[in-house]
């Protein structure tokens, strides 16, 4: 990406950095229940492909635009 004051980040980009940005927040919230679950509970393997999935599709979807870009 260029480093100039006239460069504007295509808006699907920004779109996407944005929702992911979202998205990932919600998945270290959702860890972070998790940690203090595993003080007295057993994680399920559910439970943690819930988290695995927002962060793949987050990935995929940055992938994607990126190599748009």
């Amino acid at each position: 990406m260029a480093a100039s004051a006239e460069y504007a980040p295509p808006k699907e980009l920004v779109n996407v950095m944005v929702q992911s940005s979202e998205k990932l927040e919600g998945a270290a919230s959702l860890l972070e229940m998790l940690e203090d679950k595993a003080d007295n509970q057993r994680i399920t393997a559910s439970e943690l492909a819930a988290v695995r999935c927002i962060v793949e599709t987050c990935a995929a979807n940055l992938g994607g635009v990126l190599e748009e870009a």
